[in-house]
């Protein structure tokens, strides 16, 4: 995105800043990009063994869904999460058969462009890791094409219209896991994922502000084209605000206790969940936190964060056995709203508490605040919309009506 500085007038300004200083820099994602499609056109090159299954390299979580967020020191890294997608089959593979296909050409990939870090095999993932500069690696995941499978097992949890919905089961994959006893077998059973399904969700659970944030784009850059053909990471939404604020917040709170912080695909889900389309950072970070722990289900006294495109599955399976997992992510979640409340509900918007100065870094928070605030920065009242958000704010209210009118669109599983 391109970059437009402008000097804060309200808390919400000031979240907004915040959350842009948080997200990846455009010539870091540029540089992914690039990187990851140079992978896609050395697994497609003609010599390539796997050419005639026509792979393609996509991303799939953090990147996919706009909600990345810096690593927190220089020595951490941007993990890119990608899917290589062959158009074979089962019968064609089994899981290790896949996995090494796959292998074989990453690791002639990183021969050929001289990369000095080994090639790591992981339990599903093949991970590259480039030079110190560049501050980000990225995890493969060798993937065939099983919509037809995803389907059928949708059908049979008993969720057939989900299962019918060409955008949220219709580009489901086949994926390897080589801890299952199956995985140098052939066999139909093997593990399935639906990245693509649950970004197509994530996607309409902010369409309205999605729009918004692209027309308003086209008209700040002087573009003509349409909106469809304006790219999603070109702009952010207030829910993908709200989880690089809240995912920040996480790191700093659990930055000595990185193994039991809550992960990002429950704060994620359940931030997706609780968002109803507010058209603000500061609007959006209240009813999220106000609401995402109303989406933590209870089947038979196990808490469960279902997964929107695979109801069956649970983002919070591992709670049962590690409840300190749990502990954590509702501690954060008190203490995220005890800090972020006490801010929007502080007057000047441009003195940050300390609680929450210290939970999304001090040096991040100094930083925006010297970028976006005069000398003599004038006092605000906390934040509230304003006028220019008004019709943005009917229009909202009014997707909010349809929803409701409509049922719970946030679980698709369950319309009817």
């Amino acid at each position: 995105m391109t970059k437009h500085t402008k000097i804060a007038k309200s808390h919400d300004d000031v979240l907004e800043e915040l959350a842009d200083a948080l997200d990846i820099p455009p010539s870091k994602f540029e540089e992914a990009k690039s990187r990851y499609d140079s992978i896609g056109a050395w697994l497609d090159r003609p010599e390539s063994s796997l050419a005639r299954y026509s792979p393609a390299i996509s991303p799939q979580g953090s990147f996919l869904l706009g909600t990345v967020t810096r690593p927190l020191t220089l020595a951490e890294e941007y993990d890119v999460d990608l899917v290589c997608l062959l158009q074979g089959s089962k019968t064609a593979f089994t899981q290790k058969s896949l996995k090494e296909a796959v292998g074989n050409e990453v690791h002639l990939y990183a021969a050929a462009r001289g990369m000095a870090k080994p090639v790591v095999e992981g339990r599903r993932c093949w991970t590259l890791t480039y030079a110190d500069g560049a501050q980000f690696h990225m995890d493969i995941l060798p993937a065939i094409p099983d919509a037809q499978s995803y389907r059928q097992m949708l059908t049979e949890q008993g969720h057939p219209i989900l299962a019918t919905s060409p955008d949220l089961a219709g580009q489901a994959i086949a994926i390897t896991d080589r801890t299952l006893p199956q995985y140098a077998r052939p066999t139909a059973d093997w593990p399935l994922s639906n990245p693509q399904g649950y970004a197509a969700w994530f996607r309409s659970r902010m369409l309205i502000q999605l729009t918004e944030r692209k027309i308003e784009f086209a008209k700040r850059e002087h573009i003509t084209a349409s909106v469809d053909q304006i790219p999603d990471h070109k702009v952010k939404t207030p829910l993908q605000r709200t989880i690089q604020l809240l995912k920040r917040h996480r790191d700093c709170m659990f930055a000595d206790d990185a193994d039991y912080k809550p992960i990002s695909i429950i704060i994620t889900t359940l931030s997706a969940h609780a968002y109803n389309e507010e058209p603000s950072v500061s609007a959006a970070l209240q009813g999220i936190l106000r609401g995402m722990d109303r989406f933590i289900e209870n089947r038979d006294g196990q808490s469960w964060v279902a997964n929107p495109v695979n109801p069956a599955e649970n983002f919070a399976d591992k709670w049962a056995d590690e409840p300190k997992k749990e502990e954590n992510f509702r501690r954060w979640l008190e203490q995220a709203r005890r800090d972020f409340g006490t801010y929007l509900r502080s007057s000047p918007f441009n003195s940050i508490p300390s609680p929450l100065r210290e939970n999304l870094g001090s040096d991040l928070v100094n930083r925006t605040l010297q970028a976006v605030l005069p000398a003599a920065a004038v006092l605000a009242t906390p934040a509230v919309a304003r006028p220019a958000e008004a019709d943005q704010t009917r229009r909202a209210e009014a997707a909010i009506e349809q929803i409701q009118r409509d049922g719970p669109q946030s679980k698709p599983w369950t319309r009817s």
